[in-house]
């Protein structure tokens, strides 16, 4: 296979896990407000934080994921051995 067929799947890869860790916190939060507010009787503000809450834990699990994966962005390069060959 190509390189670059390699390489863009790669990073498409990696933007939709990206994606799903900003999603994934987000949308479990907002479920869970809209829980409490709906079936539990909860004020509005419930969903409010609920809502800024997601966002804040989304945002801070997608920059987690991406500050810890930068270095296995592309696949070509061995950045983890130590003799500096590639196969």
């Amino acid at each position: 296979m190509p390189k670059k067929l390699i390489k863009a799947v790669y990073a498409l890869n990696f933007i939709f896990q990206a994606a799903f860790s900003m999603i994934v916190p987000a949308g479990l939060l907002v479920l869970g407000g809209w829980y409490l507010h709906n079936r539990c009787g909860w004020g509005k503000w419930a969903m409010v934080v609920a809502i800024v809450l997601g966002v804040a834990f989304g945002f801070y699990s997608m920059i987690y994921y991406i500050v810890k994966t930068k270095d296995y962005v592309d696949p070509t390069e061995h950045k983890g051995e130590g003799n500096g060959t590639s196969e």
